[in-house]
C-alpha cells in the first residue's frame, strides 16, 4: 500500500471531509436503490485482519438474533486475514460469485482503500461507509468518533449507534453525511431521540444537530462546524421513547450491533436531512474505552 494513499484515505474517513470523495460510481449507484429486501434478508459478515474483529462480530450477531428477519437467526461469518494484500483478485473473484448478498465488512485504513477499489470492480453498491475511532487521549473532551458517508438515511446506522452508546453512558460524537438527501414528504422522523435536544441550522434547514450534556456551540465545534451558526429547535416527537437494546461488553460490540441493525433494515430516527450529528457527554466525563482505547477500523456495508 502506497503510504501517500493510505494517508489521503485515512484523512478522508477521519477528517470530516466527504468521504465518497474516492469512490463516485459506488455511492452514485446506492443512492439511487433502494433497499433490496432479498439482500437484507442474505446479509453476510466479512472480517479483516483487525485485532477488533471478534468484538464486532459479537455485536453483529447479537443484532442479526435481535433484529433479524425470519428464517435468519445466525450471520455467516467470513475471514479475510491478509487475503486482500496477498491475492486481492482471490477476493475479486469471491465478489463476483456473491451477487444479491448484503456485505457488512470490517477492516483496517490500508484494507479498507483496497477493499474499496474491489467493490467498484465488482459494480457494487456502497450503502454505508463509516470510520470509527476511540480517542486514547485522557484531555479528549469525547472518547468515542464516529463519520459516516451514507447512501440516504434509509441506511442510518447513527441513530441505532447514539440510543446504544448513551444508554451505557459513553461520551461520543457521530457525524453521517447523507449523499441523497430524501424529500421531506417521505415520512421521516423530524425529531430526535428522547435522551438529546434537537436543532436545525437556521441557515441550512437539511442539518441537524443533537446534543446532550454539551452546550450548542461546544457541540458544534466538537464535530468541526461552524460555531457562529444560528440554530433553530426542533420539537420533541410526543410518541418518542426510551429503546432498550441488549447489553455489550465494550463500544465496538454496540457499533457492530447499530451497522448489522441498520443493514437489516432495522433503523430508527431517519430524518429528512442531508447531515446530522449527535454528541453526548455524560455528567461524570467517564473516559472509559473498555481497555480499548486508540483503536480504529472502517466499517462498509455494500450490496453486490
Amino acid at each position: 500500500m502506497d503510504e501517500t494513499r493510505r494517508n489521503l484515505i485515512k484523512g478522508m474517513l477521519s477528517g470530516g471531509t466527504l468521504l465518497a470523495l474516492g469512490i463516485p460510481g459506488i455511492t452514485q449507484a446506492a443512492s439511487a436503490t433502494p433497499i433490496l429486501p432479498d439482500n437484507a434478508r442474505n446479509c453476510h459478515l466479512l472480517l479483516g485482519n483487525t485485532l477488533i474483529g471478534e468484538a464486532f462480530a459479537t455485536g453483529a450477531r447479537a443484532a442479526c438474533a435481535h433484529c433479524g428477519h425470519p428464517g435468519q437467526d445466525e450471520l455467516a461469518t467470513f475471514q479475510l486475514g491478509d487475503e486482500l494484500l496477498i491475492n486481492p483478485r482471490r477476493i475479486a473473484d469471491f465478489l463476483a460469485r456473491s451477487h444479491h448478498m448484503r456485505w457488512v465488512a470490517v477492516m483496517d485504513y490500508a484494507h479498507a482503500a483496497i477493499f474499496t477499489e474491489l467493490v467498484r470492480n465488482a459494480d457494487g453498491h456502497l450503502l454505508a461507509l463509516g470510520s470509527h475511532t476511540s480517542i486514547s487521549n485522557a484531555d479528549a473532551a469525547l472518547s468515542l468518533r464516529h463519520r459516516w458517508a451514507t447512501a440516504s438515511p434509509v441506511y442510518s446506522a447513527g441513530g441505532l449507534l447514539a440510543s446504544t452508546l448513551i444508554q451505557n453512558r459513553r461520551s461520543f460524537s457521530i457525524v453521517e453525511n447523507f449523499l441523497k438527501a430524501p424529500f421531506h414528504d417521505t415520512g421521516l422522523m423530524e425529531a430526535s431521540l428522547p435522551q438529546f435536544s434537537s436543532y436545525s441550522s437556521a441557515d441550512q434547514p437539511a442539518t441537524h444537530l443533537h446534543c446532550a450534556g454539551v452546550p450548542l456551540p461546544e457541540a458544534s465545534q466538537l464535530v468541526g462546524w461552524e460555531t457562529s451558526v444560528s440554530w433553530d429547535s426542533l420539537a420533541p416527537q410526543s410518541t418518542a421513547s426510551v429503546i432498550e437494546h441488549p447489553q455489550f461488553g465494550n463500544w465496538i460490540e454496540m457499533t457492530g450491533y447499530a451497522v448489522v441493525a441498520a443493514a437489516l433494515g432495522v433503523g430508527i430516527h431517519q430524518e429528512a436531512c442531508s447531515q446530522r450529528a449527535y454528541v453526548h457527554r455524560p455528567g461524570n466525563r467517564n473516559l472509559d474505552h473498555d481497555g480499548l482505547a486508540g483503536e480504529q477500523f472502517v466499517s462498509f456495508v455494500i450490496d453486490v
